[in-house]
């Protein structure tokens, strides 16, 4: 998937265009004006010659300029034939004159799109952008509605490789605090992201990534819920601030694992629905390792972890001797898992009256027990400590410190903008 960041300039014919429809429907005036244009009566010239506009109507009173009515068609209709690898044309435009507002409400508009049952405003285009809208300092685009999608974006993109936006935005200033789409609410939800997954290769109910340079992005070959990429930093972020409110929640309703964690693509975690974790590499934690065991009575108990100064596996068991003698074989599992290099330990624990027991063998597949004298017919424990069959590290190794990345937090304001509807609404 590539997504490119050098849309904006090709879409000002198109966010323009919704606006100058109040000028180019002129041409269907009503004969009031005639002679009001060069060339003369509009019946008499359809077409003009000139470097400025063909028509031009200013009205000083309070009623609109140009006001068009289709009864079966349209009102007004604008098209444009410039075309020019400098700059864009706009077939409809529309341009707000005023002197801005001391207090700043109300706002002017360049365009206003009015229905009571239909769109307010539509762009359709083939290969470009349907809707256009860029900003200085204000809202480039204000969409309102008592009732259903204030916005809603389409696409029909089916070229390989490229990814169209049914809705896109793009932070093309300066600020280091500025969003491409910015989603506010006050009771319900800012931003919300749905998939139905239709397609063939990804799926994602909300897509988000940071680039450098390099825009070209990987996607995962199972369709995710969301996505979030990252070149230069954290690929998320969760921050929470309050005591009842968690930085990262994670829940699966239907049984599926809860996180999975990669490097690449090789897992390194996976924790269950079950609350079992598998990591891939060595858990380090401060403090006593603790674990809580279920008892007989149905309560639960902590038990604390050994602590020793080298890795080691170990086994125990219980044997017993035959006029003075025992040889107990090792469990092949358990012997696959010692380092056959280095020699383990046998510690003997007799069950009864014995002048005492010794190691008189060992090898790799059991050890030799024998008594004092040979005599008798003793029950004993053992307990085998040996060194694992792969590295577990150097003994007494220095602990590893937490790595030295400081959370680091920008703050800034930002409050939802929601400025009232223009006053040019009340004027039909």
């Amino acid at each position: 998937m590539t997504v490119t960041s050098y849309r904006a300039f090709s879409r000002w014919a198109i966010g323009i265009a919704i606006g100058v429809i109040a000028v180019a429907g002129a041409v269907v005036l009503s004969p009031a004006i005639a002679g009001k244009i060069p060339g003369g009566d509009l019946s008499a010239s359809t077409t003009c010659n000139t470097p400025t506009q063909c028509l031009f109507r200013k009205n000083l009173g309070t009623g609109v300029a140009i006001k068009g009515t289709g009864t079966q068609n349209n009102g007004i209709v604008g098209q444009t034939m410039g075309v020019s690898s400098s700059k864009s044309f706009a077939a409809v435009l529309g341009d707000d004159l005023a002197t801005p507002n001391p207090t700043g409400t109300p706002r002017n508009v360049g365009v206003v799109g009015l229905t009571s049952t239909g769109t307010g405003v539509v762009g359709v285009t083939s290969t470009g952008v349907g809707v256009f809208a860029q900003a200085g300092e204000g809202q480039g685009l204000i969409a309102t509605t008592l009732g259903l999608d204030a916005i809603e974006g389409q696409t029909l993109g089916n070229i390989p490789g490229d990814s169209a936006a049914g809705v896109f935005g793009f932070d093309a200033g300066g600020s280091s605090i500025s969003e491409g789409v910015e989603g506010n609410s006050g009771t319900g939800i800012g931003v919300r992201g749905e998939q139905f997954e239709l397609g063939k290769n990804l799926n994602a109910a909300f897509l988000g990534l940071t680039h450098t340079q390099n825009i070209i992005t990987f996607m995962p070959a199972e369709p995710p819920g969301g996505l979030f990429n990252s070149d230069i930093g954290e690929g998320v972020v969760a921050e929470a601030q309050g005591p009842g409110a968690e930085a990262l929640a994670a829940a699966n309703f239907g049984g599926g694992p809860l996180i999975r964690a990669y490097a690449g693509s090789t897992e390194k975690l996976d924790l269950d629905n079950s609350g079992n974790m598998i990591i891939a590499g060595t858990l380090t934690q401060n403090g006593s390792p603790r674990d809580t065991l279920p008892t007989s009575t149905g309560r639960k108990v902590v038990l604390y972890g050994a602590m020793q100064s080298t890795a080691t596996v170990e086994d125990f068991g219980e044997a017993q001797l035959s006029a003075g003698q025992a040889y107990v074989n090792i469990d092949p599992r358990f012997a696959a898992t010692i380092d056959k290099t280095r020699t383990y330990l046998v510690f003997l624990t007799p069950q009864g009256d014995t002048p005492g027991l010794y190691v008189a063998q060992k090898t790799a597949a059991g050890f030799l027990v024998r008594e004092h004298g040979a005599r008798s017919n003793v029950v004993f424990d053992y307990r085998i400590v040996a060194a694992p069959f792969e590295p577990q590290g150097a003994r007494l190794a220095s602990a590893p410190a937490m790595p030295a990345r400081g959370f680091t937090r920008s703050f800034m304001t930002r409050k939802p903008k929601a400025p009232p509807l223009p006053s040019i609404l009340l004027h039909h």
